[in-house]
């Protein structure tokens, strides 16, 4: 294609490959300071089992891996889409709106959840008469501010400027070539992304002794990881299933998230939370401490989960038109794609 042949094209819409350049090398840095965090990580752990019980409360190296493993896949998912962003894909465009959609929200209610439920845990620190109550007012503010910033803020620009008609129609005009995120409207897309990434989340439980709440029971061991095991299968054909738009997931979709909530509920309605942490073999200086700066009770979990269904299941009614053809049948809403 000659200048004079890309110049008139683009003339059609503002080109915003500087803007995909930048955002692209944001989170390549973004990227880079999760890789950093993990050999911190990991000289914390080797240094937790030097001291062994001379600390108070020692952190438990078991219980780390997940959080190392977290941040290996934070590092990895955000050079591949700064570099993804630099090069005005398709596919990048597609997943970095879709994550940063699903990151937004989440930061949102992290903050609400602060607000609400953990003034407590400050109150608690600003009765330690070796905690100055400027060092406790600081350390709050400054928890709220990183929050904010970094939870809301950050995703929420994201949104604003992947969500563009500019930014959509420079990606389809510098990578022509249909990618496999275009066959799939971004409000499911991001449904799949959620059950993908329930899917692949239920590996840590292994850390946890395979353990998850089930109807009442805390099921942990083999029995445990038999029921994650059927989890992560049901969990992953509902995100394929959802993805090619059959109509077969979106309904199991929606009797597994009624399900889920059901089994959580029952389950704390007859056992507390300090039970699961038991379970999942909390070190008991921790969960001292987390009964000392009044971590949030069973009730206000059995809340958060409720409410968290709920926002599912109305976007699961929200999604329903998508669902229209049959699987493997290319369907007018997939020629006209919708994007969020």
């Amino acid at each position: 294609m000659t200048n004079s042949q890309e110049t008139m094209q683009t003339s059609q819409f503002k080109d915003m490959r500087t803007g995909l350049i930048a955002f692209g090398v944001i989170q390549i840095i973004f990227g880079g300071f999760c890789a950093l965090s993990i050999p911190l990580m990991i000289f914390g752990m080797l240094a937790s089992t030097a001291l062994g019980k001379s600390s108070a409360a020692p952190i438990s190296v078991r219980m780390m891996v997940p959080s190392v493993l977290f941040y290996v896949v934070l590092a990895v998912w955000f050079i591949w889409m700064g570099i993804g962003s630099i090069k005005a894909k398709r596919w990048a465009r597609a997943l970095i709106l879709v994550s940063s959609s699903l990151w937004l929200i989440c930061g949102i209610g992290g903050l609400i959840f602060m607000l609400l439920f953990l003034p407590g845990m400050y109150d608690q620190m600003a009765k330690n008469p070796q905690m100055p109550p400027a060092a406790v007012s600081i350390m709050k503010f400054t928890m709220i501010g990183f929050m904010t910033v970094f939870y809301v803020v950050i995703p929420a620009v994201f949104v604003l400027f992947y969500k563009s008609k500019n930014v959509k129609a420079t990606c389809e005009f510098r990578d022509p070539q249909v990618r496999w995120t275009d066959k799939c409207p971004l409000p499911v897309l991001a449904v799949s992304f959620i059950f993908g990434l329930w899917a692949a989340s239920m590996l840590f439980t292994g850390c946890y002794k395979w353990t998850i709440p089930f109807f009442g029971f805390i099921l942990s061991g083999l029995t445990g990881a038999a029921v994650v095991l059927i989890v992560m299968f049901i969990s992953a054909y509902l995100a394929w299933g959802t993805y090619r738009l059959d109509i077969k997931a979106w309904w199991c979709s929606l009797f597994w998230i009624i399900a889920w909530a059901l089994s959580t509920g029952i389950t704390f309605s007859r056992v507390s939370i300090w039970d699961l942490y038991e379970k999942m073999n909390f070190p008991k200086e921790q969960m001292d401490m987390m009964r000392q700066y009044g971590m949030p009770q069973t009730s206000t979990m059995a809340v958060l989960v409720g409410l968290w269904s709920l926002g599912l299941l109305a976007y699961l009614l929200y999604i329903r038109r998508y669902f229209v053809s049959p699987p493997g049948q290319e369907s007018s809403l997939q020629q006209n794609q919708t994007y969020v």
